[in-house]
């Protein structure tokens, strides 16, 4: 597909596409939805840069530096900073959204290294388990 420049494209245009984008968006139901759609939409280069700019959300609720983040991320300061914006300029509620992935990761990880630490003492149940999959 060809690259859009949106100042091409008429002001009222744009808002009734991106509406339309919208709405079909939020009726998605399930997860797996969400998913098959984005996937059968948008590149996977398209996929990460979204992604990226998630992590750098992430990162800056973090308090992790600019320069932190671009180092690990690979990722320019115009998006950091862009990401920053929108992140703390636009609305409260993208904060908490992030916050409350960031404790699901820790909480995620913590089950995860208490899983295999049981599986390290009882290393029959990693035969078992692995047996499972």
């Amino acid at each position: 597909m060809a690259k859009v420049k949106t100042h091409q494209v008429d002001q009222e245009e744009r808002y009734r596409i991106t509406g339309e984008f919208f709405d079909i968006v939020t009726d998605l139901k399930t997860k797996k939805e969400v998913i098959d759609f984005f996937i059968g939409l948008i590149t996977p280069s398209e996929m990460l840069m979204l992604a990226r700019r998630i992590q750098v959300a992430e990162m800056l609720v973090e308090e992790k530096g600019y320069d932190e983040i671009r180092r690990e991320l690979k990722v320019s300061f115009q998006t950091i900073a862009k990401v920053y914006s929108w992140l703390y300029a636009e609305n409260d509620g993208f904060i908490k959204k992030i916050t409350q992935q960031i404790k699901r990761k820790r909480v995620q990880k913590k089950n995860k290294a208490y899983s295999n630490l049981m599986l390290d003492k009882y290393p029959g149940h990693r035969l078992l388990k692995s047996l499972l999959k």
